[in-house]
This record gives C-alpha cells, sequence and structure tokens, in this order.
C-alpha cells in the first residue's frame, strides 16, 4: 500500500458544477457494470476492492464546502462491498452527510460501480472497474492467473489527480463552431413517481453494427446517434417537427490531449437535425451528422472547449463570489444548457482486458441518471451493450431505436430484468 500525500484537492475543473445541481432526479451517478459468467464471491470482491483504491487516491475522498468552492478531503473511510439493495444511480451525494462517492455491488453474475459524477468521468471510472475486475478474477483463479502482470493502468498519484483541464488550457481564441438550432424539441411524458431510472438495455454483435456504419461510410457514434434520432422522430406530432432534435454528445478529451487523470477530462458537443427542412432519410441524417462531428473534432474547437472551461472557473468575478452565489449560477446555467437539448449519446468505447479474462467476462454495460433520456454505448470483445436510461415511465423511443437495429438485420438481445427487482 502507498502512502497517500495529499490531504485536500480542490474539485477538478469540470466537477464543479456536480455538487449544486445533483438531486433525486438526476443524481449525476454512472454505473459501470461487468458481468462475468460465474457467481460473484463477495469476500474477494471486498479484497480486490481494498487493493485496487490505493492506485485510485481521487476517489476515497468525500466533498466539503468551502466559502468560494467545494474541494475533496481525503479520508480514512473503506469503501464497503454489498450486495445491491437500491436501484441503479441512487444518490451517493448529501451535502448534509460526509461519505464516500462511489460504492461496488454486486447482484448474481454482475459486479457493479457506481460513481458520484464530482470525481471522475466515465474513463476515470472504466479504469478503475477494469483494475477491480483484473485483481478479482486473478484472486479467484489464482492456477490459472496468478502470474498474469498486472493491469496497464499505472498513473502515478500525481497524474492521477491531475486536473488536465489546467494542464492544457491557454490563451488561444479560437472560434467557436456555430450552431444554429431552432427551437429545441423535449421529450414528453410522464416521468417515474418514485425518481427510479426506467432501464433498457439491448447486446448487440458489434460485427454487425460495424458492417452498417461502414456500409454508411461514417463511425459507429455517428450512425448510433442518426438511429436515435430517427427514433425521437417517430415519436414527433407534425407541429413538433418544426423543432430541431439535438443531442448531446461528450467527448473523451484524452483522446485528444494527452492526459492519465482519473478525474473529469471531457467535453461535450451538441449535433443537430431538423426534419422540417429536410428529408429525415437515414443517408441524410448521417451525412448532416458527420459533418458536424468533423467540426466539433477539429483540434481548434477541442482546445477552445479546453479554454471555455477555465475562463468559467477564472472569471475574476466568480472567484470572489461566496459559494453561495456560485451555486445559484451554476444551476441557471445547467438549466440554460439543458433547455438546448433533447437527449444525449454517451460512446464509452471498447474496453480493453488482457485476453487471459476472457473466458470470465461475458460484457460490460453503462447507464447514467438523467432527467430525460441517455442512451450510453461500450464494446468488449464482440459484444455491445447500448444502454437507455430515461426518467419517463413510455419506453416508446426505446423500442423503435431497436426495431431500426433489427430492420438493418442486427440481432438484438433485449434486457430489463436486472433492474425490476432490485
Amino acid at each position: 500500500m502507498s502512502r497517500r500525500t495529499f490531504e485536500w484537492a480542490g474539485l477538478d475543473t469540470a466537477a464543479k458544477i456536480f455538487p449544486c445541481t445533483s438531486g433525486r432526479r438526476d443524481t449525476k451517478v454512472f454505473r459501470f457494470v461487468c458481468e462475468l459468467k460465474e457467481p460473484i464471491h463477495p469476500q474477494k470482491l471486498q479484497e480486490a476492492l481494498d487493493q485496487t483504491i490505493d492506485s485510485f487516491p481521487g476517489f476515497q475522498t468525500i466533498i466539503k464546502r468551502g466559502l468560494f468552492w467545494y474541494y475533496l478531503e481525503n479520508t480514512d473511510t473503506m469503501p464497503v462491498v454489498r450486495q445491491e439493495y437500491r436501484s441503479p444511480c441512487s444518490q451517493l451525494y448529501d451535502k448534509d452527510v460526509s461519505s464516500l462517492l462511489f460504492e461496488v455491488t454486486y447482484f448474481g453474475c454482475r459486479i457493479n460501480l457506481e460513481v458520484f459524477h464530482a470525481i471522475s468521468d466515465g474513463t476515470g471510472a472504466m479504469h478503475f472497474l477494469r483494475v477491480l475486475v483484473f485483481r478479482y478474477l486473478r484472486l479467484m483463479h489464482t492456477e490459472q492467473l496468478g502470474n498474469l502482470p498486472e493491469i496497464d493502468y499505472d498513473a502515478s498519484e500525481s497524474q492521477s489527480m491531475d486536473d488536465s483541464f489546467e494542464h492544457y488550457a491557454n490563451h488561444q481564441k479560437a472560434p467557436k463552431t456555430p450552431h444554429v438550432h431552432k427551437a429545441v424539441y423535449h421529450l414528453p411524458g410522464l416521468k417515474t413517481p418514485d425518481y427510479r431510472l426506467n432501464i433498457v438495455v439491448g447486446t448487440v454483435p458489434v460485427k454487425s453494427m460495424l458492417a452498417i456504419s461502414h456500409s454508411y461510410h461514417t463511425s459507429l457514434t455517428v450512425l448510433i446517434c442518426a438511429l436515435v434520432m430517427q427514433a425521437i422522430h417517430k415519436e414527433m406530432s407534425v407541429q413538433d417537427s418544426t423543432r430541431s432534435v439535438v443531442l448531446a454528445v461528450p467527448i473523451n478529451l484524452r483522446n485528444h490531449f494527452h492526459s492519465a487523470s482519473a478525474r473529469n477530462f471531457f467535453g461535450v458537443m451538441d449535433v443537430s437535425y431538423d426534419f422540417s427542412e429536410n428529408s429525415g432519410s437515414l443517408e441524410d441524417m448521417i451525412a448532416k451528422i458527420d459533418a458536424q462531428f468533423k467540426a466539433g473534432l477539429s483540434p481548434e474547437e477541442l482546445q477552445y472547449r479546453v479554454n471555455q472551461y477555465m475562463l468559467l472557473i477564472k472569471n475574476p468575478i466568480a472567484r470572489v463570489s461566496f459559494l453561495s452565489l456560485k451555486d445559484e449560477a451554476m444551476r441557471f446555467g445547467n438549466y440554460v444548457v439543458s433547455q438546448r437539448e433533447t437527449s444525449a449519446v454517451s460512446n464509452v468505447g471498447i474496453v480493453k482486458m488482457p485476453a487471459a479474462l476472457r473466458p470470465y467476462i461475458e460484457k460490460f454495460e453503462v447507464f447514467v441518471s438523467t432527467e430525460k433520456e441517455q442512451l450510453c454505448c461500450v464494446t468488449y470483445e464482440e459484444k455491445m451493450t447500448l444502454s437507455f436510461s430515461s426518467a419517463f415511465l413510455n419506453t416508446e423511443m426505446q423500442k423503435n431505436f431497436f426495431r431500426s437495429l433489427t430492420a438493418l438485420q442486427i440481432p438484438v438481445e433485449i434486457d430489463t430484468d436486472s433492474f425490476e427487482d432490485n
């Protein structure tokens, strides 16, 4: 066990908005799942967690309120593995309770890692889960896996705790890619009365998905965004169709700036489509979205996103304002941003694990809390999971999406049972 050198640290640049905007409806919590091919042994999972936490010092922290900002304080509290006992993405942060901001639970063959967004983004959380699963399986199958070298996450404490926004921000003034939206369409419907998420997970062969995306000469993420927009459009009235459908797409900035941080380092790009001014064909949607992706992922635009985060934080008025005033301003800003978006699509990408673990791992999943509907995608080996989390009772949009996949001759295995009894 290495000795941690930090006692406290400010929230990273992107994380500052999460404590004041989290609540029962949107907890700002996401869940990563590794489903194994054998039931979970809780004592071995606890032992693996004890080994893993020391590699991720930012996870063994609690949030404190300062006069001007929130900050993370190191704690001696150790995480305790539990059998799953509440609904997915329940609240982890309570301003009146000093507690860890992540949780590891299990159910059947599934290991669940839930994380409050203030301490990490999806990539950082996936690094944690990869290490946890690796060490768990090595403990469970010592004879077969005991000699495996450590998994490829070896960031130092300083690298793991790095605020990469501060590191890469500069004074370059890059023009923001113009986004001209008409009135934005918002998903209607009754929301779940008990604040539970309505979760629907589809598993598909990734090769089939790639074959379709290649046939349209586009990326997998662009194809998925187009299919989500198409599914939303099927639920829109003629009058609603005059409004733009806008999807928020998180960007892992580590793919564009060198960073080993386990904290937040992401941006968000909006892509839109106006069905009243375009044909609505899948080909046309893909072409329009693909062009927006290319513009939004240009080096100039990515640098602009990093700089904009820092400008908000370094603003002289913001720096001297009391935290209570900052909270109100950030809540208002969060509301304004949410009104510009219909839904969200997040593709976490490919989970890479040592080949020796393949006989033991079935698949990975990820989903996130939301006040609307969000699709999260992740790929492991031959399987891609597409997980919808929704605040609404109605699931017609999700059904439309998966029907569009079967119409493209992509087999889909739907799973809702795992979330109904927990």
